[in-house]
């Protein structure tokens, strides 16, 4: 019997690939990898919480190989996101103390300011416009920018590049964006060095890497890592819960009703696109019976986000929008360990876009009918190609 063949397409764009719902029922199941390997593909939601925590399957790409990445063999390819403890958690803190609670609220002036002066300036723009591009790419972008000490010009170069790198379906254009992403991380990191500044980069130059606590050699990927994760998965999230309010006239109400259910909203919203598909995978590293099966080191294992999210045992009618949930303990952005360290920062984005932006266009609506949308589904990031308007 041969396995099924990963990763699986979607049937539905507003929904995870029909074959999780089967693949539920069955615990860890095998399945074919397109470079020819195999892996244990995880599908409900209590293994893949599990297993995001557990310190027998391992985060370390070279414990994976590098055909898994489907990159040639770099130096600069890790991050502390692909690293086990400790030395993963002695990185995350590097750079935590930019996603505490008081930094978060730091930032919400400076993110609203943003956000009121991209909608003054789509208010101005000829109609039907593409919101994705407007309004929905340039809110993370920048703030991550500013968040680095990335210069305001070449917000929208790093932007191209860092989807390139993201993308499945064209490696060699995604290699030859991760060079170009690297030279032009190692030109800003020599600058902040001659010339230090208030941001992120330029204190992990000045706290971390001249007192020797970070190699010189780590502080590129890092930076890479961050500006990258930092504003494409935000990015889609910003765009498809706009889609979600102009879809849902019933979920748009309650929220001009109840203005302070946007905290439920972003998070279902969260759980329900969980744009991060394919891209978390583990490797074991010692001998051992997961979720009913023996697995032996060396081996892939999958963790499927959406499908977690979507499992009807821990979600009862998963593919309902409901702002109901209550307890919406989804894992959209991990769990453990290696949750997001970026996760407070991203839902203050979300919510501050999106209220700002149906506050000030309560009539914005979609231009054309949700089938006719383009979909990033060769992407280990799910969102939008464009998501056109008007008002």
């Amino acid at each position: 019997m041969t396995n099924p063949a990963w990763p699986f397409a979607r049937q539905c764009p507003m929904a995870p690939p029909g074959e999780y719902a089967t693949l539920r029922e069955k615990g860890p199941v095998k399945v074919d990898l397109p470079d020819g390997g195999w892996a244990w593909l995880l599908t409900g939601y209590d293994d893949v919480r599990q297993a995001m925590n557990d310190p027998r399957l391992s985060s370390d790409d070279d414990k994976m190989g590098r055909a898994r990445t489907q990159l040639p063999s770099d130096r600069n390819l890790n991050t502390f996101w692909r690293m086990d403890e400790p030395e993963h958690g002695r990185l995350r803190h590097m750079v935590m103390t930019e996603f505490t609670a008081r930094r978060i609220k730091d930032w919400r002036p400076r993110i609203q300011k943003l956000v009121d002066g991209l909608l003054d300036r789509i208010e101005q723009l000829p109609r039907p416009l593409d919101l994705y591009s407007e309004f929905c790419l340039p809110v993370p972008t920048q703030v991550i920018a500013m968040l680095l000490g990335v210069p305001k010009e070449d917000y929208r170069t790093f932007a191209v590049q860092s989807r390139k790198i993201l993308t499945l379906d064209k490696p060699e254009e995604s290699w030859a964006a991760y060079q170009e992403m690297n030279t032009y991380l190692n030109r800003l990191i020599e600058e902040k060095e001659r010339n230090p500044q208030d941001d992120l980069t330029s204190r992990l130059i000045v706290d971390r890497v001249r007192t020797g606590e970070l190699a010189k050699e780590d502080l590129m990927p890092m930076v890479r890592f961050l500006l990258v994760a930092g504003f494409e998965t935000t990015t889609s999230q910003i765009t498809l819960s706009a889609l979600t309010l102009m879809t849902n006239p019933e979920v748009r109400q309650r929220l001009v009703e109840e203005p302070e259910r946007i905290t439920d909203f972003v998070e279902e919203s969260l759980r329900f696109w969980s744009v991060s598909q394919d891209n978390i995978l583990r490797v074991v590293d010692q001998d051992m019976e997961f979720a009913g099966v023996n697995m032996s080191v060396g081996e892939l294992v999958v963790l499927a986000i959406p499908s977690a999210n979507h499992d009807e045992k821990a979600f009862p009618d998963p593919e309902r929008f409901d702002l109901d949930r209550g307890d919406n303990r989804h894992v959209a952005f991990g769990f453990g360990t290696h949750l997001c360290a970026g996760a407070s920062l991203a839902r203050r984005e979300v919510e501050i876009a999106i209220t700002s932006l149906f506050a000030r266009i309560p009539d914005l609506r979609l231009v054309g009918r949700p089938e006719e949308l383009r979909y990033r589904h060769q992407s280990l990031v799910y969102g939008l190609e464009s998501l056109p308007v008007t008002w």
